[in-house]
């Protein structure tokens, strides 16, 4: 029988995902579709949203109750966990999933029982049944872009914090902005940007990621030993492993940070002074995109319109990277990643470094060190154990001042 296979990615933080697509009648496989409904035609509706860390977190209503959703577009389908106080039906079967690091495993499909978003019912919408990886999070559940992909037309406004939605053709088409064209690879979009010289990387438009744009370590690398003149990009060079997705962190590698001058989107606007870094996932531009303008999505011509905020042809961005990075190893917050020009590695981390406690205070688990309240300005005292398994002391001051900032982690 002939097989065509499309893969689910999810976020954890963030990932994202797609669907086998060929017909085994009895193999236990969900197959994609678009089978939920809105509950209206012929509609406009004005939903109100949050933006923090980057990220676009939508209200929703089940049984009277509001959750928040994670609006994530480099996710196909929708996602929901165990555990979950959200009553999703029984798995209605499964799905081969691929996260942002490119692991794969088979996971259930569900039903989401039906929620208010907006003047909306969404009612049969469904999504993929994930185990969360360590840490706790502000929403309960993932809306994916089949939202859009459905049909529906959206402005994604984080400076009104609104999402407009409308099924009326072609709502959006007299408003002004810099249009660009995407291509569905895995039911979720891909732009592409011009990074370097006449090079263009296909690059996935991630609002689940909190990154303003990472490159895949393998491109560039084929990419640089072509031309001398990239070279001039990296920063620093390290290895480690700092990208956490739904089955874990990225293996270990070469890690490059890069500062792109210009990153054009389309051919009218440009981002400038753009810090970055490899990762062995896909390219991606992440959430922070939407600090700068608008975003309207038009599905039906596979057409994205930034609207910048403050009217010019260029953003200048300007955005930082951590020095280090926390993945967990075995439950355990362990140091992924540490630049050696930084103030970190100055004060003695090391990539491997597993976190013991901090101000007398253990640190059993990663989801203990990723909600540890840290305050800039106050004095810390970590206690690591080394790769090797000794001990060691190390005392911050003035946390958060200089270059050892308050911890983040990376995920996607």
């Amino acid at each position: 029988m002939h097989m065509k296979q499309f893969f689910l990615t999810t976020l954890l933080l963030l990932t994202h995902m797609a669907v086998l697509a060929q017909k085994y009648p009895d193999d236990g496989m969900y197959r994609y579709q678009l089978g939920f409904s809105v509950g209206q035609t012929n509609f406009v509706d004005t939903i109100p949203i949050l933006f923090e860390g980057d990220q676009v977190y939508v209200p929703v209503t089940i049984k009277g109750r509001q959750h928040l959703f994670n609006l994530d577009t480099g996710s196909s389908q929708g996602v929901v966990y165990y555990g979950s106080d959200i009553d999703y039906s029984m798995p209605i079967g499964n799905v081969n999933s691929r996260d942002a690091n490119g692991k794969i495993d088979t996971i259930p499909a569900v039903k989401f029982p039906t929620f208010k978003m907006g003047r909306l019912t969404v009612s049969g919408y469904v999504g993929s049944l994930h185990r969360r990886p360590p840490g706790r999070y502000r929403y309960d559940g993932i809306i994916g872009f089949d939202l859009f992909n459905k049909g529906l037309q959206a402005k994604i406004d984080t400076r009104a914090k609104v999402l407009i939605l409308s099924d009326i053709k072609n709502f959006f088409d007299k408003e002004e902005g810099y249009e660009v064209s995407y291509k569905l690879h895995r039911f979720v979009p891909y732009l592409r940007i011009n990074t370097f010289l006449k090079y263009e990387e296909e690059t996935l438009f991630d609002t689940g990621s909190q990154d303003f744009f990472v490159m895949n370590k393998a491109h560039f690398d084929k990419e640089r030993y072509k031309d001398p003149r990239v070279v001039s990009l990296i920063e620093n060079i390290e290895q480690g492993q700092a990208a956490i997705a739904n089955y874990g962190a990225e293996k270990g590698g070469q890690v490059i940070y890069m500062n792109f001058p210009t990153l054009p989107w389309g051919k009218a606007f440009t981002f400038k002074d753009i810090r970055s870094y490899t990762t062995q996932g896909d390219s991606r531009l992440g959430g922070m995109v939407l600090q700068y303008g608008a975003l309207v999505i038009n599905p039906k011509r596979k057409r994205m319109k930034l609207q910048p905020y403050d009217g010019k042809e260029f953003a200048i961005v300007n955005n930082t990277l951590d020095d280090i990075s926390y993945i967990p190893v075995d439950g355990k917050a362990v140091v992924g990643l540490v630049r050696r020009s930084s103030q970190a590695y100055k004060n003695g981390f090391r990539r491997g470094d597993i976190i013991v406690s901090i101000n007398n205070t253990a640190i059993n688990s990663f989801d203990d060190f990723k909600d540890y309240p840290f305050v800039k300005g106050r004095t810390y005292v970590f206690v690591l154990e080394s790769a090797r398994g000794f001990k060691k002391e190390i005392k911050i001051e003035r946390w958060g001042e200089q270059e050892d900032r308050a911890p983040s982690f990376p995920q996607k």
